[in-house]
C-alpha cells in the first residue's frame, strides 16, 4: 500500500469528489480512480460509496480514515525530522482557529513566522469550537485554539484570559453606568450565536442559573456587532472579537469579571513534527507579547 493510494484516499474524504481530489493532487481524474481501486482492491473492501450527487465513506472507510490520516502525518513528520538534519526548517502545519483569534492574532502570527521560517507552509482552518477540537482530535490540523474546558485527550497550553463584555446600542442605559452584572441580561432581549459558537456565553448563563429572552441569532461576530448596533438587542462577547471592528455599540465590562480562557492544544505537544514545534513556540512567544502591549 502506497503513500500516494492515502494521500488519494484523505483527499477525497476532504474535498468530496474524484474531481476535486484530482484537481487538489494535481493528477488526472483517471490516476485517482485507478489509485483508489487499487487500495480498495489491496484492502478487500469499498471505501466509498458512489451517487450521483458524490461520495459518502462506507463503514470501513470510516473506520480506516483515522489510521490513514496518522501514517501521512508520521510521514511528513519523518520529512521535516531530515529536513532539519540537513540545516533547515521545512514542511506543513495546519492550524484551526475560531473568529476572533483568526482576525486579531493570527494575520500578524502568520507574517512574523514566515519570517522567521519562509519555507514552511501554513494551512488555517477556520471554525467553531467544536470544529476545532474535532479536527485536532481527528488528526486534521496540528495545532488549534480552543476554550476550556478541553475535551479529554488534549494537550493544551494556556494563552489568554480574554475579558467577556456586554455591547449594547448606543444610548443604553444599563442600572451601572460602568459595568453590567450578568443577572441584568435577563431583562432584555439577548443576541445569540449558533450552536458550536457561543459556548463562552451558555457557559456564563448556565454557571448563574440565568435565563434570557432571545430574538435574534448569529454565527459570526460582525454580523451580532450590526444586529446589536441596530438596536435589536445586548450580546455577551469576548473583548477579542471586537478587535478591528469599528461600531457605535457601547461596551461595558461584567461586574464580577468574567472571562473565557484560550488554549493552543494538540494531541501531543511532544509528538508534534518539527515545523508545528516551531509554529507552538511562536505562537505562546507572540500571544505573551501581545498580552502585554495590550494590558
Amino acid at each position: 500500500m502506497s503513500l500516494n493510494a492515502y494521500e488519494v484516499f484523505v483527499a477525497i474524504v476532504e474535498r468530496g469528489s474524484f474531481a476535486a481530489a484530482a484537481h487538489q493532487l494535481n493528477l488526472s481524474p483517471s490516476a485517482v480512480s485507478h489509485a483508489l481501486a487499487s487500495f480498495e482492491q489491496q484492502l478487500g473492501f469499498a471505501l466509498f460509496m458512489r451517487n450521483r450527487t458524490g461520495v459518502r465513506l462506507t463503514v470501513g472507510g470510516e473506520a480506516l480514515l483515522p489510521t490513514v490520516r496518522e501514517v501521512l502525518q508520521s510521514n511528513e513528520k519523518l520529512g521535516q525530522q531530515a529536513s532539519k538534519l540537513l540545516g533547515l526548517e521545512a514542511g506543513t502545519v495546519r492550524i484551526g482557529a475560531f473568529s476572533s483569534v483568526s482576525v486579531a492574532w493570527l494575520p500578524n502570527i502568520i507574517r512574523s513566522f514566515a519570517d522567521l521560517y519562509p519555507k514552511i507552509d501554513v494551512i488555517i482552518e477556520q471554525g467553531g469550537y467544536d470544529d476545532v477540537a474535532e479536527w485536532i482530535a481527528k488528526s486534521q490540523v496540528d495545532l488549534g485554539f480552543i476554550t476550556l474546558p478541553a475535551a479529554p485527550g488534549l494537550d493544551v497550553t494556556p494563552l489568554y484570559a480574554d475579558p467577556l463584555v456586554c455591547i449594547a446600542p448606543p444610548g443604553f442605559a444599563p442600572r451601572s453606568t460602568a459595568y453590567m452584572t450578568v443577572e441584568e441580561l435577563a431583562e432584555h432581549n439577548v443576541v445569540l450565536q449558533g450552536e458550536g459558537y457561543g459556548k463562552e456565553t451558555q457557559q456564563l448563563l448556565a454557571s448563574h442559573k440565568i435565563s434570557v429572552k432571545s430574538s435574534a441569532r448569529a454565527i459570526d461576530d460582525a454580523a451580532i456587532i450590526a444586529i446589536v448596533e441596530s438596536g435589536l438587542g445586548i450580546a455577551v462577547m469576548p473583548q477579542l472579537a471586537l478587535h478591528h471592528y469599528q461600531s457605535s455599540v457601547q461596551v461595558f465590562p461584567f461586574y464580577p469579571a468574567e472571562s473565557r480562557a484560550i488554549v493552543l492544544a494538540s494531541l501531543s505537544r511532544e509528538a508534534l513534527a518539527p515545523a508545528a514545534k516551531a509554529m507552538h513556540e511562536h505562537i505562546v512567544a507572540s500571544v505573551g507579547a501581545w498580552s502585554k502591549r495590550t494590558a
